[in-house]
């Protein structure tokens, strides 16, 4: 799904795809990281499959509830075209597809972040496992 969403009045396009995937499809695992700021807190992974790359939020993630949650990746902070996805549940495991348009390589962060309030709710720090 590719979709246009309204932050702060102003359109942006996130190259958003389906986030359901078959369990097959977990791929070699790239980069990981434990959510250690904010009000979510668990661990996360990052994954490089045949047909992309995947972000799972692990079995212990918990998060404790706001407005308007999204997972997103940043790079020395937040970046705006770094969303992936709303996120799904409040706790345990979930999976993100990343977008076409985004490089992971360049990433060395995960939020969860508060669109309305334009805040973070939580970042995880990246270690690259290459």
């Amino acid at each position: 799904m590719h979709g246009v969403y309204l932050i702060d009045g102003t359109p942006h396009h996130f190259g958003l795809v389906p986030s359901v995937l078959r369990a097959e499809e977990k791929g070699v695992l790239r980069a990981k990281g434990t959510f250690t700021s904010g009000i979510s807190y668990g661990d996360v992974t990052l994954h490089e499959t045949a047909t992309g790359w995947v972000v799972e939020l692990n079995e212990n993630f918990r998060h404790d509830g706001s407005p308007d949650p999204w997972v997103a990746f940043g790079s020395d902070g937040f970046r705006r075209d770094g969303i992936i996805g709303q996120l799904q549940h409040n706790d345990g495991k979930q999976r993100y597809q990343v977008g076409p348009r985004l490089n992971p390589r360049e990433m060395n962060e995960i939020y969860i972040w508060c669109v309305q309030h334009n805040t973070s709710l939580g970042r995880a720090r990246l270690t690259w496992q290459e």
